[in-house]
Parts: structure tokens; C-alpha cells; sequence
């Protein structure tokens, strides 16, 4: 019996423990839902509640209030205009107030005027003007009314009967954003990757956010842009077995990827937060050099590194879009930067593709020899491309060109090719070490 009675104990508490938690979505275009639970005691007829410490960034027509109980909500406010300086002086014209000057001399009158610089008062003597820059404090009455310090959410509630209501709040707020940082560090002889994930989380919302449920969403959501009229203001409104700990667990959601954290996350204003997700996972990768030059001259090839997101060979999860950066060890075992790429939003399966940077010593130049045309029957140019490998192995180079948008062929080539897509082809070309190759062809279309 008292074992079941603690049962009963720990499972009430983790109910209540739920109920209370706050649950952020974030997506990744820096929007979030935030859903949040609390309880008021509600008055019989007409009352109302306010909540405060909400987002500063919030959009005020996302808000929605339910309850488990039988109540009308009949007004919302959302009240941003919290209290400074000058707002406080605004509340106090035609008041009396008292200023007390840096040397402690004291000036009462009624306040007619300010900006940044002065103020106006008219005393019994006269009306002076007071340069602020001497005033020490300002001493106002009282205030009739109340001074909001904090972003308020405030309802007005319309209750068949008193009683304790439980409310859920939710809303959607600007200003808190996600993205995922990669670490590839690339093995010894290029064809390796050892893959990491970081999910990086800012928030600039103006709101703290303790022990949530975090979601975080991959995708593009379509957005509506809301009208404005004129002089309105703005509103504020592998995975193998070295996943032992499932910190991140992804899921598809609707046309979209879910990231579902798997621990509560404090996320504080004004913070950046990183959240392990993938961890180091080997994947197997391609370097290649891919030269798509125009220019007659010299200019280096650029590297790409290139993997297939699949489970056999790469990560078999879907990878959000973010930065990544690759490392590789210099002779001293240091890890150092070679490159750095945006990776778009990448499901499982695909080719992915980073661009590293360019070759030192592997370039290329693209010269066209001769045009020829006859009036409405063909156009045909001579191309050459002259690659030059200047390192102390061999290496082999990607070239892609152009060749026309109508029906084209490849003549006198010399050098294998394929068809990449309706305008373009490819060449493979080997080149020995400290050599160059002249790559060679005729691109003829048939304008009948």
C-alpha cells in the first residue's frame, strides 16, 4: 500500500510537473509557438486576468486562450508600451512636479514641455526651461494609472460560475532561431568524414523560456504577409551504434522534419545555446576538382567534397539546413579549417555537395578558337581547355560546359563525355602530375 501510495505521488507530481511546462517550437525561418499552462481563481460574471512576462516579440493576433472550464473570453490586450523617461514624462503633463538639480536646488511648476534636451515648467514666477543635462531627479505624483514594466497579455473573461479554471496559452513570436552547425573532420586521403551536429539556438525574443519541451521544425512554411496601411506602426508583435543517448529524436512532420530535444532546455533571453544532436558519424566522401571556367586565362578549379546521404554510407537521417565546416590534421596532429559550406536541407538518400574552396595548384583556362555560322542552318565554335596540374601527384578533373540550349551536338572531342542535362556536358580528365592537358572539342547547333 505505501509503495503504491508513493507511485501514486511521483505520478501526480509528474502530471503536474507536465501540465506546467512550457513547450517551445521553433522554426527555423526564427519564428516560434510558445504553449504555456496556468491557473486562475475566476470570479462569477464579468473579471479579468492578466499574464505577464510574455514574449516582447510576440505576434498579438496568434495569441489563443482556452480553458477547461465554461467561460467566454469577451477582450484581449496586448500591453507593450512599457514605462521609461520619457513615456513617464508624457503621463505628467500639465502636473505638477518638483525637479532637483544636480546641485540640489530644487524647481517646482507644472511640466508644459520636454524632449531629450530641456524641460518646461511654469512656476508661480514665470516658465523656465531646464536643461536636462543638470537635472539630477524629477519627482512626479503618484500615478492613476498603471505603469506596465513587462509585456502584458490581459483578457477580459465573462464566468458562469466561480472557480479555480485551468488555461492554455499559446502564441507565436519573433526573434528566436535555429540552425544546425556541422563539424566534418576529413581523413588522411580524402575519402572519409567523420560527421558531428550541433543545433544552435538563439533567442532575442525578450522572453526566458525555463525547463521547456523544445521542438525544433526543418522546413520551409509558407508565410502570409499581412497588409499594412500607410503610417501604421510596426507590430511587435550513424546514428549507429554511437547514438547511445537519443538527445534528438527526428521524425517527419507533416511536409516538414520535427527535432524533438529529449530533455527539458532553459533557453534565456539574450542567449545562444548549443544542443549536441548527431553524433561523430563516419561517412564516406569523394574529393573532386570541378572546373565550369569561361575565362581565357589561368584561374584555380574549385574542391568539392561530395557524399551520399545515405544509411549504408552516410548519416541515414535527415540533415537540417546549416553550416558546415571541415577540418583536416596536419603532420602535427592539429586539426585545421579547410573549408566551409552552406548544406541545404537534406533528406536521407540524397547527393550532397560542399564546396571547399579552391585549388592552389590545379587550374584552368577555357578559349574559344573560331566561330562559324551559316544564316539559319548551324553555329559552331572551337573550344579549348587547358588544365594544369601543378602538384607532385596525379589528379583528376571534372569538366562541365555549356553547350547550348537547342538541338547541339559534341564534335571532334577529345576526350570522352557525357550528357549532364539538356545544355550541358561533362568531361573526365586525368592529369599527371606536374603536367597540363588540352581538352578539345567543337560545339555545333543546328539552328533548322
Amino acid at each position: 500500500m505505501i509503495r503504491y501510495l508513493k507511485l501514486l505521488a511521483l505520478l501526480l507530481l509528474f502530471t503536474s510537473n507536465a501540465f506546467t511546462q512550457t513547450q517551445l517550437t521553433v522554426y527555423n525561418h526564427g519564428e516560434a509557438l510558445v504553449k504555456e499552462h496556468f491557473s486562475r481563481q475566476i470570479q462569477k460574471g464579468i473579471s479579468e486576468i492578466e499574464i505577464e512576462r510574455v514574449a516582447e516579440t510576440l505576434n498579438p493576433s496568434s495569441v489563443k486562450l482556452g480553458s477547461d472550464q465554461d467561460l467566454q473570453v469577451l477582450e484581449q490586450n496586448y500591453r507593450y508600451d512599457l514605462v521609461n523617461q520619457n513615456k513617464l514624462l508624457k503621463k505628467y503633463l500639465e502636473a505638477e512636479v518638483t525637479v532637483i538639480l544636480q546641485n540640489d536646488n530644487k524647481m517646482s511648476g507644472v511640466l508644459l514641455s520636454y524632449d531629450n534636451s530641456t524641460l518646461v515648467l511654469k512656476s508661480r514666477s514665470g516658465t523656465d526651461i531646464i536643461q536636462r543635462n543638470f537635472v539630477g531627479t524629477i519627482k512626479c505624483p503618484t500615478p492613476t494609472e498603471r505603469l506596465y514594466v513587462r509585456p502584458t497579455l490581459a483578457w477580459t473573461l465573462n464566468a458562469a460560475k466561480t472557480s479555480k479554471v485551468n488555461f492554455d496559452l499559446s502564441y507565436l513570436t519573433g526573434g528566436i532561431s535555429w540552425r544546425a552547425e556541422y563539424v566534418a573532420v576529413i581523413n588522411s586521403d580524402d575519402s572519409e568524414l567523420d560527421l558531428s551536429s550541433w543545433i544552435n539556438l538563439n533567442n532575442q525574443s525578450g522572453k526566458d523560456y525555463e525547463k521547456a519541451k523544445l521542438k525544433l521544425v526543418a522546413g520551409n512554411l509558407h508565410r502570409a504577409r499581412p497588409t499594412q496601411t500607410s503610417g501604421s506602426r510596426r507590430e511587435k508583435d550513424r546514428v549507429f551504434a554511437m547514438r547511445a543517448m537519443d538527445v534528438v529524436e527526428e521524425r517527419q512532420f507533416f511536409e516538414y522534419h520535427l527535432y524533438d530535444i529529449s530533455f527539458p532546455v532553459s533557453v534565456h533571453n539574450q542567449e545562444e545555446k548549443q544542443i549536441q544532436w548527431l553524433r561523430p558519424t563516419l561517412v564516406n566522401a569523394k574529393k573532386r576538382y570541378v572546373y565550369q571556367g569561361t575565362r581565357d586565362q589561368f584561374t584555380n578549379i574549385p574542391i568539392k567534397i561530395m557524399f551520399t546521404n545515405d544509411k549504408e554510407t552516410g548519416t541515414g537521417v535527415a540533415l537540417p539546413g546549416g553550416i558546415v565546416r571541415l577540418f583536416k590534421k596536419d603532420t602535427d596532429g592539429a586539426l585545421e579549417l579547410i573549408g566551409e559550406d552552406n548544406l541545404k536541407h537534406t533528406s536521407r538518400d540524397d547527393l550532397v555537395t560542399l564546396e571547399v574552396g579552391e585549388a592552389f595548384d590545379v587550374k584552368g583556362k577555357r578559349e574559344v578558337l573560331d566561330r562559324r555560322s551559316k544564316a539559319d542552318r548551324y553555329r559552331e565554335e572551337d573550344i579549348r581547355i587547358t588544365l594544369a596540374n601543378r602538384k607532385d601527384e596525379p589528379v583528376e578533373i571534372e569538366v562541365i560546359q555549356p553547350v547550348g540550349y537547342r538541338n547541339w551536338k559534341v564534335q571532334n572531342a577529345s576526350h570522352d563525355y557525357s550528357k549532364v542535362d539538356a545544355s550541358r556536358v561533362k568531361f573526365t580528365v586525368p592529369v599527371s602530375a606536374n603536367k597540363e592537358v588540352v581538352l578539345t572539342y567543337t560545339a555545333r547547333i543546328n539552328l533548322k
